[in-house]
């Protein structure tokens, strides 16, 4: 009697130790993140579109970081972009893939004449235009009926593009990648501005809302002595201003609506005046990839390298984060 109660003692004794381990184990194995490329903001300021390297398109409820509805693609998730005036959704992804979503009847459709993956992608100022910056060196544009109207090679070279944003008035892309490069919707090339000796790329490129101006973000080599930087250009090739202070490459740059502040996103959040001076940061432990403002240029949100979303106010104060 004595023996099989010291073995049923020995037997409860293991139980709980496993318990014990298995819980421990669960407690220290660290939850797998999800580089967060891109976030954007709809005009509306209720929704907000985030992509990544999970493949999945999520809509949050900007009021509370909530997921509303989330869309499950093919490949990674390179940029987004609202339509100026509708609640509709452009998509670029890593493979041969640009989408349009539209959020009342969430149906997506794919766009046809892509080979491979676009990095840059946008709407031109009154939404009638998209066009896309792929791996393949081109600038490829569509009508508002999804209709490819235009194929735009360079001349010199297919490197890839990075980044490609459309003036606000008037219908000329800016497209960045190993140099920046001023493009209108005939095919022409307008200028090409090679924006630094060091052969490091553009990985944004913003126009100011005025159209006078551009501001680009690079990629930098920090650990061979060429920091990144953000710089401002005039359309016919003139520098005006470069901004320094990162340690990390520039994923991305946003003007407010009102073009008085400019927010950069690389190992912090920084938020300059329209003369290039700094005036706020926002440190992160990680690097920030995804940048938005809201509308009404009162708050700011951001996706990071390991999966996290931050909310800020437009003093780079941080208000709310929450991750993936």
């Amino acid at each position: 009697m004595k023996c099989s109660t010291y073995i049923l003692r020995i037997l409860i004794f293991c139980i709980l130790c496993c318990g014990h381990i298995a819980q421990a184990q669960k407690g220290t194995t660290p939850k797998k993140q999800t580089l967060l490329w891109t976030t954007a903001w709809s005009k509306d300021n209720k929704l907000i579109a985030v992509g990544g390297d999970d493949r999945v398109l999520r809509i949050y409820d900007s009021k509370f970081l909530k997921t509303i509805m989330s869309f499950p693609l093919h490949s990674m998730i390179r940029q987004v972009s609202w339509h100026p005036t509708r609640n509709i959704l452009a998509i670029a992804t890593s493979d041969d893939n640009v989408s349009i979503l539209d959020i009342a009847t969430k149906k997506m459709a794919k766009l046809n004449g892509i080979t491979s993956g676009a990095r840059g992608i946008g709407w031109n100022f009154n939404g009638e235009l998209l066009a896309t910056a792929d791996n393949d060196g081109l600038v490829k544009i569509w009508n508002a009926n999804a209709k490819l109207l235009r194929t735009i090679k360079k001349e010199s070279d297919d490197n890839s593009y990075f980044s490609l944003d459309w003036h606000p008035h008037k219908n000329l892309i800016a497209a960045g990648g190993d140099d920046l490069r001023i493009i209108d919707t005939s095919g022409a090339t307008l200028k090409i501005i090679k924006h630094r000796k060091e052969n490091t790329g553009i990985l944004a490129v913003r126009w100011h809302p005025s159209g006078d101006f551009l501001a680009l973000g690079d990629y930098g080599q920090d650990k061979e002595g060429i920091p990144s930087i953000v710089q401002f250009w005039n359309p016919d090739g003139t520098l005006i201003k470069v901004l320094r202070g990162s340690k990390a490459e520039y994923r991305n740059i946003q003007w407010n609506k009102e073009g008085t502040l400019l927010a950069t996103s690389s190992d912090a959040l920084r938020i300059w005046n329209k003369n290039g001076d700094l005036l706020f940061t926002g440190k992160s432990k990680d690097l920030l990839w995804g940048l938005d403002w809201n509308s009404n240029s009162s708050q700011i949100i951001t996706t990071s390298i390991n999966g996290h979303i931050k909310l800020w106010t437009a003093k780079a104060t941080l208000i709310k984060r929450i991750t993936k």
